[in-house]
């Protein structure tokens, strides 16, 4: 067998370093490629968190989500608007009573309270605050007897235009009445008792006058009145005329009421006057009138 030439060796490793090279090339460009899928794989985690915080910025509605939480509460007042104008109207005139009846004590220490205003308590236990005088004391435009005169023809303002209204009522129905005496004073009250009591003793006096300080005419809320089938006197007699029917049943109307009741001498300290009349407002003076009973125990159930 012929041995190789030289050249023929020289080809051949030629040949073998060729291949190698390439081969090496070849698997130079497999590890450049499989880098490139790893970078491309490993951006996936990359995202993932963009993903994630798509998700958060979805679950992020919930506080974006207030604002129409706040527009449905706006709408559900509106669905519901029936049931809350029923509660009102249901429940108001509970609460609306309270301010037409007492919601303060009626006396502190035997003094009565004044914020009571037309519901103002005096009697014989009860008296006004020292140099008590209403502010708004107006003379009332009705006829008086011409020995009430000043301050004996005043009444607050809202009593004074009720008696107004009353003598102009009685007058269109037929009925003669005069004022006899409106607002006293304490020191005209002083000496009005005193008066009384030089004539008849104290214990006497007391059953038909007010000892100073604890007169309802000094509140500026109570008058007498009194008619010509009297001769305008103030006496029990006065019961049996058409007048003091007439007072009697319509007094309430325009919101006085007959304070001294025949049945309840007893419990208010005084004998019946048919003619002293008590402005307490109409609704009071007609709850009163139906219920007949004593100014003092009208307040004390109000209350209660």
């Amino acid at each position: 067998m012929p041995k190789p030439s030289l050249l023929m060796v020289c080809c051949a490793l030629t040949l073998t370093l060729v291949g190698c090279t390439t081969s090496d090339q070849s698997k130079t460009e497999e590890a450049e490629n499989k880098p490139a899928d790893t970078e491309q794989q490993s951006e996936t985690p990359a995202y993932t968190p963009k993903d994630t915080e798509d998700e958060v910025v979805a679950e992020a509605p919930a506080p974006e989500a207030e604002p129409p939480a706040e527009d449905e509460p706006a709408e559900e007042p509106a669905a519901d608007e029936p049931e809350a104008e029923e509660a009102p109207v249901v429940e108001a005139p509970p609460v609306e009573e309270p301010v037409q009846t007492p919601s303060q004590p009626l006396e502190q220490n035997g003094t009565a309270n004044v914020k009571l205003d037309t519901l103002i308590l005096v009697n014989k236990q009860i008296a006004l605050p020292a140099g008590y005088k209403p502010t708004d004391l107006v003379t009332a435009n009705i006829d008086f007897v011409d020995t009430a005169s000043g301050e004996r023809r005043m009444l607050r303002k809202e009593a004074a235009q009720a008696i107004e209204k009353l003598m102009a009522g009685a007058k269109a129905a037929g009925i003669d009445l005069k004022g006899t005496s409106a607002f006293r004073s304490y020191d005209y009250q002083v000496q009005l008792f005193n008066a009384y009591v030089a004539k008849d003793g104290k214990e006497q006096a007391m059953k038909y006058s007010a000892p100073p300080g604890h007169s309802e005419h000094q509140t500026g809320l109570a008058i007498d009145v009194s008619s010509a089938s009297v001769g305008y006197q103030l006496t029990q007699s006065l019961e049996q005329t058409k007048e003091g029917k007439w007072l009697a049943d319509n007094a309430h109307t325009y919101g006085f009421i007959v304070r001294y009741q025949r049945a309840y001498e007893a419990e208010t300290g005084y004998m019946f006057e048919p003619w002293h009349l008590r402005y307490i407002g109409v609704e009071h003076a007609t709850n009163v009138h139906k219920t007949n009973v004593p100014f003092e125990r009208y307040l004390e159930q109000s209350m209660n």
